[in-house]
């Protein structure tokens, strides 16, 4: 699902090198809140619900997000453990502190580590959210790279 707020995302090329992405492409977001979400059906992505309720898997979410040097920018992540009713049974959310403008074109990862998972866990949602500080119009917004969801089995 995605949301266009102001001019809508787009996709750019990085201006900082992103360490590990396959890829060196960003969406940006404009001056309105953006939004993208997506839900993962982890069944579907090849896990089995005796794995996913053994208690012995940790869920592990990524995500880069930066500016541009010339205006600042304001980014959310929400990520929700849901049920197969889409109950939410766990969810991490981060708002960072707004990179200001002129700022060397920074970026910054966001981690988190679902551990201790409750029984049930069939969906994740991933949503990420940006918007530049200055109100341009355009793409001068938050800029969003090398989202990922991975599923780890601990030996223990």
């Amino acid at each position: 699902m995605v949301q266009h707020g102001g001019d809508g995302w787009v996709v750019e090329v990085n201006r900082s090198t992103v360490p590990g992405a396959p890829s060196q492409t960003c969406f940006v977001s404009s001056f309105s809140w953006c939004r993208k979400k997506q839900v993962l059906d982890l069944e579907e992505e090849g896990l089995w619900p005796e794995l996913l309720d053994s208690g012995k898997i940790e869920i592990c979410v990524s995500d880069w997000w930066g500016a541009r040097h010339d205006s600042g920018c304001m980014y959310r992540l929400l990520v929700q453990l849901l049920d197969a009713n889409q109950t939410v049974l766990d969810k991490f959310s981060a708002m960072p502190v707004p990179i200001q403008q002129w700022n060397n074109d920074v970026c910054f990862q966001v981690t988190h580590v679902f551990s201790n998972i409750k029984m049930g866990v069939r969906f994740v949602s991933f949503e990420h959210w940006g918007q530049d500080t200055q109100f341009w119009a355009g793409h001068y917004g938050a800029r969003v790279t090398n989202s990922s969801v991975v599923v780890q089995a601990r030996l223990s």
